[in-house]
């Protein structure tokens, strides 16, 4: 295996952690979203982490956009993009649905990619 295949992998394990730490974040329930800065805050972060990992992925190993087509690299980097640089626009309800939809499924198709990956 290639020294960019193992760094792409490497990063697509962060993202799988970034997804469990967001469900274990929202398995705390919407009230607590919405009440406890500290929650949404740690919701963002991994959401940045997401983001990051995948920008990092592709340029460890950019036969990976093809590869996985089924991970939608662009958004997840844009999304990061947002939260890091235009925090002031950031919307709850987006960010709460993203991690209630969106990242479990990610969450799913980073497990069958790393496993065919490994």
């Amino acid at each position: 295996m290639s020294k960019g295949r193992a760094a792409a992998i490497d990063r697509l394990s962060h993202m799988r952690d970034s997804c469990v730490a967001i469900a274990d974040y929202v398995g705390r329930g919407r009230s607590t979203f919405d009440a406890d800065p500290a929650v949404r805050d740690a919701i963002l972060y991994q959401v940045v982490v997401l983001g990051e990992a995948a920008k990092a992925a592709l340029q460890a190993d950019p036969s990976l956009a093809t590869e996985l087509p089924e991970i939608e690299w662009s958004p997840l980097a844009r999304m990061r993009d947002r939260v890091a640089h235009h925090y002031w626009a950031t919307d709850r309800e987006v960010v709460w649905a993203t991690a209630t939809t969106e990242v479990p499924a990610l969450h799913d198709t980073l497990t069958r990619a790393l496993a065919r990956l490994r």
